[in-house]
């Protein structure tokens, strides 16, 4: 026995390719904006720090050599003006050391 199909079975079927196209594609457009999207982010984080790590560096650096230039030049001997800016980086740094130090003794407090 024959099946008779109605109109709207027959534009269904007809249909099923492009809904399943449909379907693929907003199954792969969810995906791809749920990983593409915050790695793209990371990314971008990642690359914009390293750049800044490096400028900081060199800005620190020139920095600190223009320090010493001019304090030679207008104010105090070779030997005093290294000693004021070796201070002023090692006070810096036992800052920073300190405060990690504090933050490692909160995390191990949990």
């Amino acid at each position: 026995m024959e099946r008779l199909t109605s109109s709207s079975d027959a534009a269904s079927q007809a249909d099923w390719p492009a809904k399943a196209a449909d379907t693929i594609d907003a199954v792969v457009t969810t995906v791809r904006d749920r990983t593409v999207g915050p790695l793209t982010t990371v990314a971008k984080a990642l690359v914009y720090g390293i750049v800044v790590g490096i400028v900081g560096t060199a800005v620190a650096i020139l920095g600190a050599v223009g320090a010493v230039r001019v304090s030679n030049i207008y104010a105090m001997p070779d030997w005093a003006s290294e000693l004021t800016v070796g201070g002023i980086f090692s006070l810096g740094g036992l800052f920073l050391l300190s405060r990690a130090w504090k933050a490692r003794r909160a995390a191990r407090r949990g």
